[in-house]
This record gives C-alpha cells, sequence and structure tokens, in this order.
C-alpha cells in the first residue's frame, strides 16, 4: 500500500504487434493531506532487456493537489515477445529526495500481424 503516490491504475491494451508503439497512460493518486510532487517511472520488462531501458513519460513528475489523481501518458516499443510493465511511484520529501511509494505490473503480450490485400487481379477460370 502506498504511503503518498498511491498507483491506482495502468491502462495498455493486453496485445500488441512487434514493433508498433504502445500506448499507456498510468493513473496515480495523491493520498497526502496536501499537494506533493509525484514522479512516475516504468520499464517494459521482457527477457533480453538491455540496460537503461525504460517506458517514455513525456511529463515525469508534477505536483498534485490532496486527493487528486492525475494520468501520465507513457509509451514504449513493442519487443518480439511478452512484455511485463512494470510501474513505479515516487513522492518529493521535505529532504528534496524523491522517495519510492507503489508499484503495479501489467502483462501485453505478443500478437501477430496479418497483412491482407487485393493485387487487383480478376480470379480467371481456364475450364
Amino acid at each position: 500500500m502506498a504511503q503518498y503516490a498511491d498507483i491506482i491504475e495502468i491502462v495498455a491494451p493486453s496485445q500488441a504487434a512487434q514493433g508498433s508503439r504502445v500506448d499507456i497512460t498510468v493513473k496515480i493518486k495523491n493520498i497526502y493531506s496536501a499537494a506533493i510532487g509525484i514522479k512516475v517511472v516504468g520499464v517494459p520488462e521482457y527477457e533480453g532487456l538491455p540496460s537503461g531501458l525504460y517506458i517514455q513519460f513525456p511529463v515525469q513528475s508534477d505536483n498534485v493537489n490532496a486527493g487528486v489523481t492525475y494520468s501520465f501518458g507513457g509509451y514504449f516499443i513493442m519487443p518480439d515477445k511478452k512484455v511485463t510493465i512494470h510501474i513505479y511511484s515516487y513522492w518529493y520529501g521535505a529532504d528534496n529526495l524523491w522517495h519510492l511509494d507503489d508499484e503495479m505490473t501489467k502483462a501485453v503480450t505478443l500478437t501477430e500481424v496479418n497483412y491482407e490485400f487485393d493485387i487487383g487481379i480478376p480470379a480467371v477460370s481456364l475450364a
């Protein structure tokens, strides 16, 4: 259970194709009695994950009023295998440090891409 920055939900597709951009939204609620700084960090965990690879959040932190749920939008590129989205929340303390508070995961499985196309040539019968 979070002390101040409670992760409420990870909104993400359950499946994605290799190489596609996977957009996610992380909802974090300030459960403290006053406004605080809240930060989100996310990792797309999978076998063979290169070190230093994080989910990209254009806005990674913000000051959030008491009782308010803030939505952080982010994305990653789907690799060639199942991903576990691992999200961490932090709150900013009077000691000028970020403190790890909560974590949550969500799985995104790999889906195949099926290409359908029409080459524009009518079927011909030779009978």
